[in-house]
């Protein structure tokens, strides 16, 4: 029995044949019974009727069937003919609807993931920026609930870097830091007076205190919804302890200067008064006040000079140069003084090329300085050595003296500015700036080294070590010692 094919569906033609065969059966019996009749006609007339009928409906439903079968059938325009037309027609323009919906939402969801894609790209970029941060970087949510933290942060809390799952954000409370929970809670509490808020605050960090300066600052979205708050704390340590420099520096000038200017006042009363009438003892003072006019003008010009340099207004102009060369130099400008005072002056410099690169001013000025201190405490008979030599990458530099020694307690403040042995105060006049500035050429300008060790009356030896090595390569040659 043959069926038609719509859309997977089989429609079944055995109706049509077996009211055929029944139809037939009738008017073979009419037939045998009387011939035809009237009755025979119509039921005769009604079967064929009906056979054509759905003849007829079987052939139009097979070609719909083909029809729809084809690609792009919803995409014609044209209107289709037979019974199904207008019905296809209908089903196809809602089709078309459904289809071009289904393409905006497409293009609405692909432009949404790209968008989403692109947001993300630049989250990741902040939150890779934070995290590069040495600085504690904290986002709390408009309950002082902490939705981010960057490492910085995190240690802060004690954790570690690895903490940073928005797990390990919803463990943390502000309670365990009180000054910071403080500093954000005004913040947002006091939002329509001010949009930030800034205050040095310290914090616990591994058992150490560490100060920091912190600023909040209020976060709104559309329509002036607060969101939270964004806290950013700067570690001032540097800061509090230039500071503490400074004031340390200032009163350390004010002490040292207070001493030389009033006895200077003191002298100059007694000579105005005319409590001197002696002309010798006249003299004797004016002496006492041109020696405190030298102190306070050596004292002068080495905080000039140390301040000059360490502020920049002195450009530093290193140059490839021989390390001999150079301590030669400062070696000419010192032997005089110590032939006069009857010190042994030797130089035991390097017979090799040592290239060093140094700014020939400030380098000839701190070795010029421990040779002179060297010679200045160093009484007559004793000697005073400078040598030079190669170690490993470094040069060495060795100032040795046989003079009076720094007492074991005064070596950890030797390089301090303004201090000085006070056991050897009477020794020789000094200003407690020399070996401050040395430090600082050779430590900050030049990035090399210095220590000192020293025995009381046997001796101090000062040993410098700079980086070996001229900027631009040059042929190294070995150097002749000329003897003297």
């Amino acid at each position: 029995m043959r069926g038609i094919s719509v859309d997977g569906k089989t429609v079944q033609v055995g109706v049509v044949v077996t009211a055929a065969s029944a139809a037939l059966s009738g008017l073979v019996g009419l037939w045998t019974w009387g011939g035809w009749s009237a009755a025979g006609v119509a039921v005769f007339a009604s079967v064929t009727t009906s056979l054509l009928t759905w003849g007829i409906i079987a052939r139009w439903a097979q070609r719909t069937a083909d029809s729809l079968r084809q690609p792009g059938w919803s995409s014609a325009t044209s209107p289709r003919e037979g019974p199904f037309g207008c019905l296809i027609d209908v089903a196809a323009e809602h089709l078309r609807s459904i289809e071009s919906r289904l393409q905006r939402e497409v293009r609405h969801r692909l432009e949404l993931e790209a968008l989403v894609q692109v947001r993300s790209q630049k989250v990741r970029r902040l939150e890779m920026a934070f995290s590069a941060l040495d600085t504690p970087v904290l986002v709390t949510d408009s309950e002082d609930r902490i939705l981010y933290c960057n490492p910085a942060a995190l240690r802060l809390f004690g954790r570690g870097d690895k903490d940073g799952a928005e797990e390990a954000f919803e463990s943390l409370d502000l309670a365990s830091l009180p000054a910071l929970r403080d500093l954000v809670l005004e913040t947002r509490l006091r939002a329509s007076a001010t949009s930030q808020r800034s205050t040095e605050l310290e914090l616990s960090v591994g058992g150490e205190v560490i100060a920091y300066r912190g600023k909040a600052v209020n976060v709104y979205g559309e329509g002036g919804v607060h969101l939270g708050v964004v806290t950013v704390l700067s570690d001032i340590r540097d800061e509090r302890l230039a500071k503490t420099r400074h004031a340390e520096f200032v009163s350390a000038v004010s002490h040292e200067m207070k001493t030389p200017l009033a006895s200077i006042k003191a002298f100059i009363e007694m000579l105005m008064d005319g409590d001197v009438a002696d002309p010798e003892e006249q003299q004797e003072l004016y002496g006492f006040i041109d020696a405190q006019v030298d102190r306070l003008t050596r004292m002068i010009n080495s905080m000039l000079n140390l301040a000059r340099i360490e502020s920049g207004v002195i450009k530093i102009q290193r140059q490839d140069c021989e390390l001999n060369e150079q301590l030669e130099k400062a070696a000419d400008v010192i032997r005089p003084v110590a032939e006069e005072k009857q010190i042994r002056f030797v130089t035991e410099l390097s017979e090799l090329y040592l290239p060093v690169h140094v700014d020939p001013e400030l380098f000839g000025q701190a070795i010029i300085n421990l040779l002179s201190n060297a010679v200045k405490y160093t009484p007559s008979g004793g000697e005073v050595r400078l040598r030079s030599r190669m170690e490993e990458d470094q040069a060495v530099i060795e100032v040795r003296d046989t003079g009076m020694g720094i007492p074991e307690d005064s070596l950890p403040h030797i390089f301090d500015r303004f201090y000085r042995v006070p056991e050897n105060n009477k020794a020789a006049s000094g200003t407690g700036l020399g070996l401050a500035l040395v430090h600082y050429i050779i430590t900050d300008v030049h990035n090399g080294s210095i220590r000192v060790t020293s025995r009381v009356d046997e001796g101090t030896c000062f040993t410098l070590k700079l980086p070996l090595g001229h900027l631009e390569p040059k042929r190294r040659t070995e150097r002749v010692l000329c003897s003297a």
